[in-house]
């Protein structure tokens, strides 16, 4: 006796019923889409402009050079859309460069372990804003900015005002070393900034964050831990930072206390240009990562057609003020 079976085979998916996952897709990721083209038609554009853009060599040059913007504006979007702002991002870098490259020098700790304390100490300045802010009521925009002065000034004190040279020779070599083809100072941002979006966007710490930035008294009237969620996010901003001064180090061979001056309107400006509110409760890493790609390929392209670097900062700040005024208008219709 012969038993036949009949294999059970689920309902063919008609390209009708994918239509509502695609647009569901594009709709969920349609500013980082967005921004996705802009990129593509910049650098098409300054391809045109100069040969030399679209080049491997080149373009690696923007994403090594990218790197630790993309640190401090990942930690950056965070804080905004918590509703707060770190204007020390910048001076916590060049804190933790000088720190590190002391610690080599002056009592001859091994350059990993050196940098390892120079992040602990972007932690520990992030961990000082947000005491600040959320136990003793300072605003974050003028806490930042008392600190921003503050951590520059203890570096340039430590340092004496000038660069730590003499460097270990592993540290250089650092920054030429590769991991699975990638260069390790690429590794350390393609690591710690996906684990960041999760966090926002997978954990209940990423929903307070949420809640916080959009409405503050509701957030605290459903319980939310307001003040923790303050200082951690102020924290992760500060240790992102770090992480950013570490790779600097390593790049440049040298701890500087003068370097990242302009990082804090860079990383603002790539958060912003991302889809993230000034506003608070709304925002993405994904497209702060892209912000952060467009403004290291203008700065590039800028360079590469022999613009001099006080124009760059003009093309900077008219990018920044564009971007918050769409955001702006952008509220408006959204409360409309």
């Amino acid at each position: 006796m012969t038993t036949s079976r009949t294999a059970t085979v689920g309902p063919a998916v008609t390209p009708a019923a994918r239509m509502p996952r695609v647009t569901a897709f594009l709709s969920r990721h349609r500013e980082v889409l967005r921004l996705v083209l802009i990129v593509a038609v910049l650098w098409l554009v300054l391809s045109i402009l100069s040969p030399r853009f679209f080049t491997v060599a080149n373009l690696s040059n923007v994403l090594i050079n990218a790197a630790p913007l993309a640190l401090a504006a990942a930690g950056l979007t965070i804080v905004i859309i918590a509703g707060e702002l770190d204007l020390s991002v910048g001076s916590i870098v060049a804190l933790v460069s000088t720190a590190s490259g002391l610690l080599m020098i002056a009592t001859g700790v091994a350059w990993p372990i050196a940098l390892v304390l120079g992040v602990c100490v972007g932690v520990l300045c992030g961990l000082l804003n947000g005491l600040i802010v959320a136990l003793i009521g300072v605003p974050s925009f003028i806490t930042t900015l008392a600190m921003m002065g503050a951590f520059r000034g203890i570096a340039l004190v430590i340092s004496d005002g000038k660069a730590v040279s003499g460097l270990p020779a592993g540290l250089t070599e650092l920054a030429s070393t590769r991991v699975f083809g990638l260069p390790v100072i690429l590794v350390i941002p393609v690591i710690a900034i996906p684990v960041l979006g999760f966090l926002l966007s997978k954990t209940t710490f990423g929903l307070n964050v949420y809640a916080i930035g959009g409405n503050r008294e509701a957030a605290r009237i459903a319980g939310v831990p307001i003040a923790r969620t303050r200082i951690l996010v102020l924290l992760i901003s500060g240790a992102m930072a770090g992480l950013g001064g570490a790779i600097m180090t390593a790049r440049l061979g040298v701890g500087s206390p003068i370097i990242a001056d302009s990082l804090a309107m860079d990383a603002i400006a790539a958060v912003v240009i991302g889809g993230t509110s000034l506003f608070g409760g709304v925002g993405r890493i994904g497209g702060t990562v892209m912000g952060v790609l467009l403004v290291a390929s203008i700065q590039n392209g800028l360079v590469l057609l022999n613009v001099s670097a006080f124009y760059q900062q003009i093309v900077v700040g008219v990018v920044l003020v564009v971007a918050v005024a769409i955001d702006a208008v952008s509220k408006r219709r959204r409360n409309a």
